[in-house]
């Protein structure tokens, strides 16, 4: 037996109901798809815009090393160039530091060498004498180059 509620509805208006329950699935689905399709090319737009700027990155760092290979072959100077300069720059910094040491300290100088065996005890006091008196071995004043010279 049919209930009251069918049979209180006509026809045309459980058309009407039914279509509207339709139009509105209809357009759930048209807004899930349109949701799918809009993450969907989203997703494709972010990685696009990733590789443009991945490839923005690799332009400028290429027209960076072109630069910088034109500059270094106009100047003459490179990598191996510059660290070989370096490393003359600080062998000579090294060598000049040694000898400035070794003029300034005859008397250490003669403490080894006596140290070492290669002058006796009066040798050792007669050259200490003449280097804190500042006299070279004629009694003359000699220029202290010299005397560093006499010393050793």
């Amino acid at each position: 037996m049919p209930s009251t509620t069918d049979r209180a509805l006509s026809t045309p208006l459980k058309i009407l109901l039914y279509g509207l329950l339709g139009l509105v699935s209809f357009l759930v689905l048209i807004a899930a798809v349109r949701l799918a399709f809009g993450l969907f090319f989203g997703l494709i737009g972010i990685i696009l815009g990733l590789l443009s700027l991945a490839a923005t990155i690799g332009f400028l760092a290429a027209v960076g090393y072109a630069v910088y290979w034109v500059v270094s072959n106009v100047f003459g100077q490179d990598e191996t160039t510059a660290s070989t300069t370096d490393v003359s720059r600080t062998q000579v910094t090294r060598a000049t530091d040694a000898a400035s040491d070794s003029e300034t300290d005859p008397v250490e100088r003669l403490s080894e060498r006596y140290a070492n065996g290669e002058i006796t005890e009066a040798e050792l006091e007669q050259r200490l004498e003449q280097a804190l008196d500042g006299t070279s071995l004629d009694g003359s004043e000699a220029p202290e180059s010299e005397r560093n010279r006499e010393l050793n």
